[in-house]
């Protein structure tokens, strides 16, 4: 009686391990944000939105010498029925080999153009095929690829739509958090229109309208050029409106990017620009976000080729600017160098002798002394 009842026991679970690799009872697929309560009015539209642009979306992985260097999404931007080849768009993080710092802004990070990229179509038979670089772009931190496939769906239309907030000038941010094999996948509106590409960890994406510029460059010139311009900025716009009222009212300015951190010897240090100084405009165009920032600069950059200038030449522009330590607005001309590598941010070193410290009391009375330094900046 035990071993009929164990025998059975045995064929129940390998019948129920072959019920639970079916795609109908899989019960490891991910869930979505709309499963959500509160999305269930828009549930029906949009998930047909998704099934349809999940049609162009793969994933991909990448390898050093055999070993699994770095996954991630990316999706169809192009198909040419001809030869049957797709381009597609993902993140450059694919084939990046060494991340030295989570800090972007020092352009230490390592790239490895060489290493063998397999593209997983998310087709019944969930085809492998390898995917071949074209380019890549460490300042945008984009990678475009070409794969081989027999046929494709409709290529999904960008779309600008969305508000701008900064990082590296130019991300915008979602409501949900992106993942490591989610970096390089589109982010898409109900139309099924792309607004960006999912580029960082968290919630950050580059919009479709900067995309859209980086590919028109790679396209003209082979690659994507842009300025440094030696400033961390982050839009007025984006404030709580009792932060910008009172920025209006000590500064009669409602609009415009405020100055974060300025790059140590950069040219705008040189010209005197400051941490909290606001830019209103460049080259007489007023400026409201990073991502009309970053727009224009790229326009800048393709005006100064299309004169038969390159890489490494130098192009001047007009920044008007609001100087908080003297309450004044004036218009100041910034020489920059026209470049197709990742902007390097410099922070300035400080000096400090011993009449800069102090000794003081800790906040508890214990006797013990805390160290504070006056720090006075080498600059």
């Amino acid at each position: 009686m035990e071993d009929a009842y164990e025998d059975l026991k045995m064929k129940y679970r390998a019948k129920r391990e072959r019920q639970l690799k079916l795609v109908t009872l899989d019960p490891h697929v991910p869930r979505s944000c709309m499963g959500n309560q509160n999305l269930l009015p828009v549930r029906d539209s949009s998930t047909k939105t998704i099934l349809e642009g999940a049609k162009v979306v793969i994933s991909l992985s990448s390898y050093v010498d055999g070993t699994l260097m770095a996954r991630s999404s990316g999706f169809f931007i192009n198909w040419d029925e001809e030869s049957k080849v797709c381009t597609v768009l993902t993140s450059a993080h694919l084939i990046c080999s060494k991340y030295s710092s989570m800090d972007q802004w020092l352009g230490s990070d390592e790239y490895s153009p060489d290493a063998t990229v397999y593209a997983h179509l998310l087709d019944k038979d969930e085809t492998t095929v390898l995917a071949a670089l074209l380019h890549y772009d460490r300042h945008f931190n984009i990678a475009l690829f070409k794969v081989d496939v027999d046929s494709c769906a409709k290529i999904p239309s960008f779309s600008s739509e969305g508000p701008s907030m900064f990082e590296r000038h130019y991300y915008m941010y979602t409501g949900f958090t992106t993942g490591q094999s989610g970096i390089g996948g589109p982010i898409i509106n109900f139309n099924g229109q792309v607004l960006g590409m999912t580029n960082v960890l968290g919630m950050g994406f580059i919009p479709s309208s900067v995309i859209l510029h980086c590919l028109d460059m790679w396209k003209k010139f082979g690659y994507i050029p842009h300025l440094h311009i030696g400033m961390k900025l982050s839009a007025m716009k984006f404030l709580d409106p009792i932060h910008v009222e009172k920025i209006s009212r000590k500064c009669n300015i409602d609009s415009g990017l405020i100055v974060k951190e300025v790059s140590y010897g950069s040219n705008a240090e040189k010209r005197g620009v400051r941490a909290g100084d606001i830019i209103q405009s460049m080259n007489g165009k007023c400026i409201a976000t990073t991502v009309e920032l970053e727009i224009e600069l790229m326009q800048i950059c393709e005006d100064h080729l299309d004169k038969g200038r390159g890489i490494g030449s130098s192009v001047d522009i007009q920044v008007g600017i609001f100087r908080m330590c003297k309450g004044s607005t004036c218009t100041i001309s910034l020489r920059l160098n026209i470049s197709n590598d990742v902007e390097v941010f410099a922070r300035g070193k400080y000096i400090f002798s011993a009449r800069d410290c102090t000794w003081v009391f800790d906040d508890v009375g214990t006797g013990i002394f805390n160290f504070v330094f006056s720090l006075v900046a080498k600059y």
